[in-house]
């Protein structure tokens, strides 16, 4: 784990080093989170833990299961509705994209696709570049509920794609040029529909890596 800095606040750095080790993957789905264990790793009393561990609850990476503080083990219905719920805030998120306007998003989104195809070519992991590129649409919106809804989700995907090892199918970038021409002619029915097949492509590919 990483070390504690005491001048900042302790149940915020508890709740950074303990959802970093889980979203990678260090704490496996289902383990068990001991509070006293915790807080003997960081050096710091139960009380900072205790606040990271509601705030993780919250967030959805942990929860209660018999008496006791487990690390989130996502089902095949919890990965349906999730990405349900994905996919409608990301339509909405490319839509209101659209609408503003926003002449450096374009710009970011282009750097990225080049980022990407790049990564591909190397053979690189593509988890970052994707979501890079959906935080760019979701940022230009300029809506900070949305924005704020979004990045929960994104963040139990990021997790669920992690202890799954679920590759990235090899139309991700295709797709992704796709949206960015649909947003540079500012066709806002073609990029809510290709967003809409997109994160739907996504969801079968997960599906796929749990049946395999």
């Amino acid at each position: 784990m990483k070390e504690i800095v005491r001048p900042e606040s302790l149940h915020l750095q508890a709740y950074t080093i303990l959802k970093d080790t889980i979203i990678t993957g260090d704490r496996k789905p289902a383990e068990r989170i001991v509070e006293a264990k915790v807080a003997s790793a960081l050096g710091i009393s139960r009380g900072p833990v205790r606040e990271a561990i509601r705030m993780l609850i919250q967030d959805g990476l942990l929860h209660y299961n018999g008496g006791y503080v487990k690390v989130y083990e996502p089902d095949v219905a919890d990965i349906k509705e999730l990405f349900q719920c994905r996919e409608s805030l990301e339509v909405l998120a490319v839509s209101l994209a659209i609408d503003v306007q926003d002449s450096k998003m374009l710009d970011r989104l282009e750097k990225n696709m080049k980022q990407t195809e790049k990564a591909i070519n190397e053979k690189k992991d593509l988890t970052q570049m994707d979501q890079d590129f959906h935080t760019i649409i979701l940022e230009s919106s300029k809506n900070e509920h949305l924005i704020r809804l979004l990045d929960m989700i994104k963040t139990k995907i990021h997790y669920m794609r992690s202890t799954m090892e679920a590759n990235f199918y090899p139309t991700l970038l295709e797709e992704h040029q796709r949206l960015y021409e649909a947003m540079l002619e500012g066709d806002k029915t073609k990029a809510i529909d290709l967003m809409h097949a997109h994160i739907q492509k996504g969801l079968n590919n997960v599906l796929k890596t749990i049946e395999a």
